[in-house]
């Protein structure tokens, strides 16, 4: 499944997660638990399938459950 970095910033501001800090085409996500996630931002790419899988486990989501916020 291709996933682009607009589409995980969109589910992790709909998860109550904060963006709180973007360096370059690096934004940091984090929630008011300990969770936290990185989100590459690089145009109109999609992230990778093992990154992508990788960024779905920090915040605690399926691939389903993406589909279903967005």
């Amino acid at each position: 499944m291709s996933i682009k970095a607009i589409d995980l910033e969109k589910a992790a501001r709909e998860l109550g997660f904060l963006k709180i800090n973007q360096r370059g085409g690096h934004a940091r996500w984090k929630y008011l638990d300990v969770r936290a996630t990185t989100i590459p931002i690089h145009g109109d790419d999609d992230v990778g399938d093992w990154l992508a899988h990788e960024i779905l486990e920090q915040l605690g989501i399926t691939e389903e459950e993406l589909l279903e916020l967005l």
